[in-house]
């Protein structure tokens, strides 16, 4: 058997925004509907090479492909690649040669679209906190669906952060290392924090989306914040397990059935009376699967015959 690999080049022309915001919430409101299948995920740790490796699998009931992923941060640098396989026979049908890039678009698009539903829309004022890929990319992307006119930069190294800013203001943004003075009403989180980050970042915030906190041990948001807040999860089970709101759980200022599923919100709306929502993002298999099997249908014939649709 020779299985195509699809090297990043030709991902990066097939794995338009629009592919990836559509497959990501489909998959999203999929999963709240219990229409995917999907295995806790696997951590690999080698803290002596500060490297970590995630692979995750899923499925989305009815659609022609699974697959597994695998995910990989060494020194700050990301790769990895997906397995896709034919889930009528389970014959393997391409590896993805991502080198990390799908994961980090997906987890982007997932993060601007709950951020993009729960913040109100005249906010254009957004605060991330951590100075690495995937906060340039929460914010690019969350600007594909809405305007941001400013953002506010915290990191523990003032160089990295002064180096995000310039990257904003290359697309046009106005940026500034102030993200602890500023208070934005929309604050983004994309550490790999082992300790709760500053609470003043959060002092002003209706809406915090957190996406670094996906593996035991992580910990990025203030237990603090969760208490009276509207919580959404990704995936209530991995989020209670080693996202911040199980951290919030286990200090007891909230309880584990309080949340509500981001795909069910991306779904229905929500009213928020409550001073606060936070969103917790901790990355779901079905998501990747979704992704996989739009960027292959449109490059390969469906095994079933028809088009991929993620609906039910």
């Amino acid at each position: 058997m020779t299985l195509p690999v699809i090297g990043l080049d030709e991902l990066t022309a097939i794995a338009t925004p629009d592919v990836i915001f559509t497959a990501v919430r489909e998959a999203l409101i999929a999963h709240a509907d219990g229409r995917t299948s999907v295995p806790p995920p696997m951590v690999l740790e080698f803290p002596d090479h500060s490297g970590d490796c995630h692979v995750k699998a899923g499925h989305v009931t009815g659609t022609p492909y699974f697959a597994v992923k695998i995910a990989s941060t060494f020194a700050s640098v990301n790769n990895g690649l997906i397995l896709v396989v034919d889930a009528t026979t389970g014959a393997p049908a391409a590896v993805l040669a991502d080198e990390g890039m799908l994961t980090a678009w997906r987890t982007a698009a997932a993060g601007a679209l709950i951020t993009h539903a729960m913040t109100p829309p005249d906010v254009d004022e957004i605060s991330v906190l951590g100075t690495g890929e995937q906060a340039l990319l929460q914010v690019t992307w969350l600007r594909k669906l809405r305007p941001i006119n400013r953002v506010h930069v915290w990191g523990r190294r003032p160089e990295a952060a002064d180096r995000l800013c310039q990257a904003f203001q290359d697309e046009g943004i106005t940026a500034r290392p102030d993200a602890l003075e500023a208070g934005a009403p929309c604050v983004i989180t994309t550490t790999a924090a082992r300790s709760p980050l500053p609470l003043e970042a959060f002092r002003n915030a209706v809406h915090i989306t957190g996406v670094g906190t996906d593996m035991p041990g992580k910990h990025e948001l203030p237990v603090e914040l969760f208490e009276h807040a509207l919580i959404l999860t990704d995936d209530h089970a991995q989020c209670l397990h080693h996202g911040d709101f199980g951290n919030a759980v286990r200090a007891g200022t909230t309880d584990p059935t309080a949340d509500l599923s981001v795909g069910a919100v991306l779904r229905d709306g929500t009213s928020n009376p409550h001073l606060r929502s936070i969103a917790d993002l901790t990355g779901v298999g079905a998501t990747d699967a979704a992704v996989a099997s739009a960027v292959l249908a449109s490059r390969l014939p469906s095994p079933t015959g028809r088009e991929i649709d993620f609906r039910p």
